[in-house]
C-alpha cells in the first residue's frame, strides 16, 4: 500500500472544474483549488468524466495518472470507512457488481510482488473489500468513481495496438484446398518436426489453421506468424517423406512462401505488443530455425525477445499458471522449457550469461504424453532439461565473471560435481526405452549421439580446471575427455553416414553443432604440441568426415574450413618436425600454459612456416594467427564459438 501515501503528491495536478471557486471536485477531493481557466475548443468538446475523478494532462504518465486515482480513491475510502459504524454492509451483489464494472477484458500481465502494477491492483481489491465491510445497500458513487477511473489507467497500458490486430486480407495466405489436404496428412502420421520437438499435444495445428482461415473476429498477428512458422516445417517433412497425398501441389513453392513470410513477420516484430501463447511459440520457432541454420547471434536476440514475453506473462512461475486449464498450462511449461534448453546450450557455447537464471524458476516441467507413440519424444526432452540445467551451472561456476575469482580447489569441487551429474543425466536418457516412439530410428539416433553430445561438454567442463598457482592447464583427463568426444562423434556419423540426406541433415544441424567443437581445438593443441601422431591421425579422420557433410548446412560447411585449416598447421609443423612453445607437459601428460616474463600472459607462439603451395587455396590463415587464436582459446578461456568469431547474416535467410 506504499504507492498510496505517493499519491498525495500528485493532489496538485489538474481535475474537471465546474467554474466555481472552490470547484466541486476540489471540494470533495479535499484539495486546494484553483480557479479554472477558460477552456479551449478542444476541451470544451472532450468526453465528459465522473464527478470528483482527475482529467488527463498533457505531459501526464501513466504513473502520474494511477497514482493520481489512487490518492483520490484513499480519501474516499478513507471518509466511508469513518461513517462505518453508522451505516450497514454493502450486499455481497452490489459488492460483485462495482468489481464486476472494474474488471479488465486485457489480457493479464504477470508482475513481481515487488512492481508497480501488482501493488495497484492490491490497493485497487484492497478498496472493493474495505466499501463491501463499511457501506451501506447502494455503491458509494465516489468510490464507484474512482474505482472505474483507476480501472480505465490501467487497462489504457494493456490495450493491443492496433497493429497487432489484422485482417484476412492482409495475409498471403496458401489455397486453402492445399491446407486442408496437409492438416489430413498430419493427422494420419504426425509430422516429424512436431513430433520430434514435443509439439504435437501442444500446438493444435488443425485449430490454429480454423482461426486464420475461417475468423470470427480480427487475426492476432501472432497466430498467422506461428501458423506460417508451422507450415513451412510441416510442409517440409512431407517433401522430405515424398508424401503422395500432397503430389498434386506445388509444396516447394509453398513453403518458400511460408519461409519468406515468417521471416518477414518475425524481422518486423514488435516489442511493444502484448505477448501471448501464439507470439511465445512463434518466438520459438524461429529460434530453433536459426538455431538450424547455425545463426547463433540471430538465435540469441530471438531467445531474448521470447524471455522477456515469458517473463511478462510469468510462465517461469507456477502461480502464474494454477489457473489455467491443463491443456493451456501444459502448452505454456513445454514452450517456456524448450527456450530454456536451447538458451543454456547456446549460453555456453557464446559465453554469455544466461536469459533463463535458476534461482528465478520454479514451474514445473511438463508432463509426458500418454501417447506411447510421443512419449518417448517427451521423456527424452525432459531429460535435455536437465541436462541444459547442468550447461548452465557450467557457465554459471566455472566460466562467469565471478566463477574466475573461485578459488582453485573450489573450482575443483565444482568441476566434479557437474561432471558427475552430467554423466548420470547422460546415463538416463540412454535407459529410455524408444522402440515404441514414432520415427523411432531417429530416436535411436540421438541416443546413439549421446556420448558425443555429453563428452563434449566435460572437455568444457575440465578444461576449467587450473593448477594451485592458477596456471591454466590442460589436465589429461580434460585431453582424454577430447579425444572420447572426437571418438564418439566418428561412431555416430557412421550411423549417419548412409542414411538419406535429409537425415544426415538432422546430424549436422542438431547433433554436430549441439556442442562447442572444443575438443577438437583439445586434441590439436596436444598434436601440435607433442607431436603426438595418433592425435594428428584422430584429427585428420575428424576432418574427413566432416567433409563429407560440409554441404548440408552453412554451420557445417564453416566448422569443416576451420578444422581443415586447423589440421593443415598440424600437418605442416609434424612434417618439420616443429612444435610451437609456451606450453609444457608434465610428467601426467598434462599440458601447461606458461606465462610470459614480461606481461603474465600465456604466450604460445608458432614457429615461422612456409606453408606448401598446395595448402595456399584453402588455407588463409597465418602461423601468427594460429598464435593469437591458442593464446585467445586457451590463456583466456574464451568460448570455441567466441574465438572462432563466426559471421553470419543479420536476418534469417
Amino acid at each position: 500500500m506504499a504507492h498510496l501515501a505517493l499519491g498525495n503528491s500528485f493532489r496538485s495536478r489538474a481535475i474537471r472544474c465546474n467554474k466555481a471557486t472552490p470547484c466541486s471536485s476540489c471540494v470533495t477531493l479535499g484539495i486546494s483549488c484553483t480557479p479554472a481557466v477558460v477552456r479551449t475548443a478542444t476541451a470544451a468538446t472532450a468526453e465528459p468524466r465522473l464527478q470528483g475523478t482527475p482529467s488527463h494532462q498533457p505531459g501526464q504518465t501513466a504513473a502520474d495518472q494511477v497514482l493520481e486515482r489512487l490518492s483520490a480513491l484513499e480519501k474516499s475510502v478513507s471518509e466511508i470507512l469513518e461513517q462505518g459504524s453508522r451505516t450497514a454492509p454493502l450486499s455481497s451483489e452490489a459488492c460483485t457488481s462495482i468489481a464486476a464494472q472494474a474488471s479488465s477484458s486485457a489480457v493479464p500481465v504477470f508482475e513481481g510482488q515487488s512492481s508497480f502494477n501488482s501493488e495497484t491492483l492490491l490497493a485497487r481489491d484492497a478498496a472493493y473489500s474495505a466499501v463491501a465491510t463499511h457501506t451501506g445497500n447502494n455503491p458509494d458513487l465516489r468510490v464507484s468513481s474512482a474505482l472505474l477511473s483507476l480501472q480505465d489507467s490501467l487497462d489504457k497500458q494493456r490495450q493491443p495496438s492496433s497493429a497487432q490486430k489484422r485482417s484476412l486480407s492482409d495475409f498471403n495466405l496458401l489455397p486453402a484446398s492445399f491446407v486442408v489436404a496437409l492438416v489430413q496428412s498430419a493427422k494420419a502420421k504426425p509430422p516429424f518436426f512436431l513430433v520430434s520437438h514435443s509439439l504435437y499435444d501442444r500446438v493444435r495445428l488443425e485449430a490454429l489453421c480454423q482461426k486464420v482461415y475461417f475468423p470470427s473476429e480480427p487475426i492476432p498477428a501472432g497466430s498467422t506468424t506461428l501458423l506460417y512458422g508451422l507450415l513451412y516445417y510441416v510442409i517440409r517433412d512431407c517433401l522430405d517423406k515424398e508424401d503422395t497425398a500432397l503430389s498434386a501441389f506445388d509444396c516447394a513453392s509453398y513453403a518458400e512462401i511460408c519461409r519468406r513470410q515468417f521471416t518477414l513477420d518475425m524481422n518486423s516484430f514488435d516489442p511493444a505488443a502484448i505477448p501471448t501463447l501464439e507470439t511465445v511459440q512463434a518466438a520459438l520457432i524461429a529460434v530453433i530455425k536459426a538455431q538450424e541454420e547455425s545463426n547463433l547471434q540471430l538465435c540469441w536476440t530471438y531467445l531474448s525477445i521470447a524471455f522477456n514475453m515469458c517473463q511478462n506473462m510469468g510462465y517461469h512461475r507456477s502461480s502464474a499458471l494454477k489457473n489455467d486449464s491443463p491443456h493451456l498450462a501444459e502448452a505454456k511449461r513445454h514452450v517456456f522449457w524448450s527456450l530454456y534448453t536451447i538458451d543454456k546450450n547456446i549460453s555456453l557455447n557464446l559465453g554469455l550469461p544466461s536469459h533463463f537464471p535458476d534461482h528465478d524458476i520454479d514451474v514445473e516441467h511438463f508432463t509426458p504424453s500418454a501417447n506411447p507413440q510421443l512419449q518417448p519424444w517427451d521423456l527424452m526432452a525432459l531429460v535435455t532439461i536437465r541436462f541444459s540445467a547442468i550447461q548452465g551451472q557450467v557457465y554459471d561456476k566455472l566460466y562467469s565473471i565471478s566463477a574466475s575469482k573461485t578459488p582453485p580447489d573450489r573450482k575443483v569441487h565444482e568441476i566434479e560435481r557437474l561432471s558427475a551429474d552430467l554423466i548420470t543425466v547422460r546415463d538416463e536418457l540412454l535407459v529410455i526405452d524408444v522402440s515404441p516412439g514414432l520415427y523411432a530410428e531417429s530416436l535411436h539416433g540421438m541416443a546413439t549421439c549421446a556420448d558425443f553430445i555429453a563428452y563434449s561438454v566435460l572437455a568444457v567442463i575440465y578444461r576449467a580446471q587450473t593448477l594451485p598457482a592458477n596456471e591454466m592447464t590442460i589436465t589429461n583427463k580434460c585431453l582424454e575427455t577430447a579425444r572420447l568426444a572426437l571418438r564418439s562423434h566418428l561412431d555416430a556419423f557412421s550411423h549417419f553416414r548412409n542414411r538419406q540426406t535429409h537425415k544426415q541433415a538432422e546430424y549436422a544441424k542438431w547433433i554436430l553443432l549441439y556442442p562447442s567443437f572444443t575438443p577438437f581445438i583439445i586434441v590439436f593443441t596436444n598434436a601440435i604440441a607433442t607431436a603426438n601422431a595418433a592425435d594428428f591421425t584422430l584429427l585428420q579422420e575428424t576432418v574427413s568426415s566432416l567433409k563429407l557433410i560440409k554441404g548440408l548446412s552453412h554451420g557445417s560447411s564453416r566448422l569443416y574450413e576451420i578444422c581443415k585449416a586447423f589440421l593443415n598447421t598440424a600437418q605442416v609443423l609434424l612434417d618439420s618436425r616443429q612444435t610451437l612453445t609456451g606450453l609444457e607437459q608434465v610428467d601426467d601428460g598434462s599440458l601447461i600454459l606458461m606465462p610470459s616474463a614480461v606481461n603474465g600472459q600465456t604466450n604460445i607462439a608458432l614457429p615461422d612456416m612456409t606453408w606448401p603451395e598446395e595448402m595456399q587455396e584453402d588455407f588463409n590463415m597465418t602461423s601468427a594467427d594460429v598464435s593469437v587464436i591458442l593464446n585467445d582459446f586457451l590463456g583466456s578461456n574464451r568460448p570455441v564459438m567466441d574465438m572462432w568469431s563466426l559471421n553470419y547474416p543479420d536476418h534469417i535467410t
